[in-house]
């Protein structure tokens, strides 16, 4: 494997919120970065067409999509609740109606703390099962058994 990748193009935008996430959750810079690289990575992967023997780039298509699961479910909530989703369109038209989100005004909304933040294996379990590594909340406890 070669040397690490500088960071220094990355735009200023995403290194504010990559800031943002680590004031909010305590996960140091690294974490957030590293997490982001997984995640992304994971995305990427199902941007390439399976190969012959059905994986995508090596990993298994049911581990992968049990993992974005996990890593997507909020991202696509807001994508509905926005009315962002790509899909929305299409089941609206079909449905001669449009998709009913629940709006989060009539949800309490619960913002914690990394100590807050309770354990959440299956994440973990996620990125291990595909010999990814470390996962949130993995990175939650050790900060926490650290303090």
């Amino acid at each position: 494997m070669r040397d690490p990748v500088s960071l220094r193009n990355i735009p200023k935008e995403v290194l504010h919120l990559a800031y943002a996430i680590h004031q909010h959750t305590g996960l140091s810079m690294s974490d957030v970065f590293r997490l982001a690289l997984v995640s992304g990575m994971l995305i990427e992967a199902t941007k390439i067409a399976p190969d012959h023997s059905g994986t995508l780039c090596g990993l298994d298509a049911g581990d992968v999509a049990k993992a974005l699961r996990r890593h997507l479910s909020s991202a696509i909530d807001l994508l509905l609740e926005h009315e962002q989703h790509p899909y929305q369109l299409f089941l609206s038209s079909r449905n001669s109606g449009s998709l009913q989100v629940p709006s989060t005004s009539s949800m309490p909304v619960h913002t914690t703390s990394a100590v807050d933040v309770p354990s959440m294996h299956s994440i973990a379990d996620d990125l291990d099962a595909l010999g990814i590594g470390l996962g949130l909340s993995e990175a939650l406890e050790n900060q926490q058994l650290s303090s």
